[in-house]
């Protein structure tokens, strides 16, 4: 009796076997070329998801944070943490943000704290690289920015006056502003960065005692702000710090 099965069909060569095996795998999602790496056994299929789900994970991270495709694949590699890149990134935008803002603004009424205790209220008529000119009801009056220790709004003087303490010790050494920035107090940009990220309160002492406590809202180069309990806002001359608390 005739065999109606026709002629048997020879044996899948290995090669054929590799491609039907990383045809499967490219239907799972896996990159076709990924996939015969598999199959050829040049890749270990382990290693292959573990790639794919770096990637993954890299191609989220460039949408949902806006990452770079190398930092974001840095990070997915476990290279670099999420939270620092996110953390740098927030300081350089507060520093572009924030550079040169201050609290001496022309046409701009405010209250100065100066060296040795004094206080002027006055409206900036100039403001140079060193000096400022104000309009004040004795008349007009330069002064130079190291002798300014805090600015804040004249209308806010009861609750500064309220949140102001003295550190005796401090004024009682009765020091003079310093001229040369690297003998000054040092409060880097990172350090203030990170008072301003966490929402701690600091305290702030200033070279003639005068003490404050605060959250820090803002930085620029030679300035930064403190919100005092009550919600005033006191601004505070970095070349003025003789030391800086949390």
């Amino acid at each position: 009796m005739a065999d109606r099965r026709g002629p048997r069909r020879p044996p899948a060569t290995n090669e054929e076997q590799a491609k039907l095996r990383a045809q499967a795998l490219h239907r799972d999602g896996m990159p076709f070329q990924m996939a015969m790496a598999v199959a050829h056994g040049r890749l270990d299929l382990s290693s292959a998801l573990e790639t794919m789900a770096k990637k993954d994970r890299a191609e989220r991270l460039e949408r949902e944070h806006g990452l770079g495709r190398a930092l974001a694949t840095q990070v997915a590699m476990g290279q670099l943490d999420l939270e620092i890149v996110l953390r740098r990134r927030r300081l350089r935008d507060h520093r572009e943000q924030n550079r040169d803002r201050s609290w001496l603004e022309v046409g701009k009424a405010v209250r100065l704290g100066l060296n040795g205790g004094d206080t002027v209220d006055g409206t900036p008529l100039e403001v140079g690289a060193y000096a400022v000119k104000l309009s004040t009801r004795e008349g007009e009056r330069e002064l130079h920015k190291l002798a300014i220790h805090y600015a804040h709004d004249p209308a806010d003087w009861k609750s500064i006056k309220k949140a102001m303490r003295r550190d005796k010790a401090v004024a009682d050494q009765k020091l003079q502003p310093v001229t040369l920035p690297q003998d000054r107090y040092g409060c880097s940009d990172k350090r203030l960065f990170n008072y301003v990220d966490t929402g701690v309160d600091v305290t702030v002492c200033m070279l003639s005692g005068e003490l404050v406590k605060g959250r820090v809202l803002w930085f620029s180069r030679y300035e930064f702000t403190l919100q005092v309990r009550g919600g005033a806002e006191i601004g505070v001359f970095r070349h003025a710090l003789q030391r800086v608390t949390s």
